[in-house]
């Protein structure tokens, strides 16, 4: 049989479509990955999608088109409920689909006994599974470049046996989808020193924590002795925004991981299958603008220039016009051109803050 495995928008080897290939090919089948939304010659077809985004819904909407119910699509990007069949989630996943050698990929535990109201991951995988798999199911011989896909590693009652895994195997560990903060303490603290963190592209040492609101910016404060321990530009802090919080709560987090010493990586709320709706209080823009504006990011400027793309936007739905400060703050490292568009088209700006008025 010839099997059709269609990646929708993974931004890095799509974990269930490498089971899938594993399974189809231990029984003799030809198995092809497709990337471009194009018909083609197959038996049985599959897609998986990890985003709830416009552009990976209209790709879905094209695939339908194209094959109607000849084609099963799953994933957090459509559905929080189809998982894959048992003999399937336990084959060693097939790297060579995506013709990838530079880390492993997978999972140690799968869920998480928190409920945070933007998460998706409670109804999608349920509480905490502390035992879902060990580093032989998913990780090639030789291989020490691991990318952990679990949601709250620390938490988990057998986190230290884990870490001290990691230390002995050598492994170089990326925390892709971070550790949480609130469980960071005595006993795991010296393991976590030694386990060797990297960046999303093992290039070089970095671990990965998040920071959703000002309460749990609070705990970075109190655990400070511990971020600094990691080391200088060692530690990255994962900072979501546009869920529920004002414009003083988002700056308050900013001001604080900047005072700590940390990166800060801001990523927008995007709500998903069967998630919350962005919260954003209608009050938004609660404080001085310019001093938001005047914020220096650590980093080249590129991501924290998303944050206030957000800001323009937002400010531009609220009040009709782009805030002058702003946008030469979005534009002030990279991208410089595009600054001269608007100062060509002053309708398009104010000088002046319109919530002050």
């Amino acid at each position: 049989m010839r099997i059709a495995l269609y990646d929708i928008d993974s931004k890095i080897p799509n974990f269930a479509l490498m089971k899938l290939s594993s399974h189809f090919k231990s029984q003799g089948d030809e198995v092809s990955l497709q990337r471009n939304l194009q018909a083609v010659e197959a038996d049985q077809y599959f897609a998986s999608v990890v985003f709830h985004t416009k552009k990976s819904q209209k790709r879905i909407q094209q695939l339908q088109q194209l094959y109607g119910d000849q084609i099963t699509i799953g994933g957090s990007g459509i559905d929080l409920q189809t998982t894959l069949a048992d003999d399937v989630e336990c084959c060693f996943p097939d790297y060579a689909l995506y013709n990838h050698t530079h880390y492993a990929l997978g999972f140690l535990t799968r869920g998480c006994n928190k409920r945070c109201h933007f998460c998706v991951v409670p109804p999608k995988e349920g509480a905490l599974n502390p035992n879902a798999a060990i580093f032989d199911d998913f990780v090639p011989e030789g291989q020490k470049n691991v990318m952990l896909l679990d949601n709250n590693l620390l938490v988990s009652p057998n986190a230290n046996s884990l870490l001290e895994q990691m230390i002995q195997q050598e492994y170089r560990i990326n925390f892709s989808q971070t550790l949480d903060i609130q469980y960071l303490n005595d006993d795991n603290y010296p393991l976590l020193k030694q386990v060797y963190s990297m960046n999303s592209r093992f290039t070089r040492r970095m671990i990965y924590f998040s920071c959703n609101n000002r309460k749990t910016a609070d705990l970075f404060e109190k655990k400070r002795e511990y971020i600094k321990g990691f080391g200088h530009n060692q530690v990255t802090v994962v900072i979501m925004y546009g869920f529920n919080t004002r414009l003083s709560e988002d700056f308050a987090i900013l001001k604080r991981m900047a005072s700590l010493g940390v990166i800060s990586f801001v990523q927008e709320y995007q709500p998903t299958v069967g998630g919350s709706p962005s919260r954003t209080p209608e009050d938004y823009f609660d404080m001085d603008l310019d001093e938001v504006s005047a914020f220096r990011f650590r980093s080249n400027g590129q991501n924290g220039e998303k944050f206030f793309r957000y800001l323009n936007r937002l400010y531009q739905q609220q009040y009709g016009r782009y805030y002058l400060p702003m946008l030469q703050a979005t534009y002030r490292y990279n991208n410089k051109p595009r600054l001269q568009y608007y100062l060509d088209r002053p309708h398009l700006f104010s000088r002046k803050m319109y919530h002050h008025e």
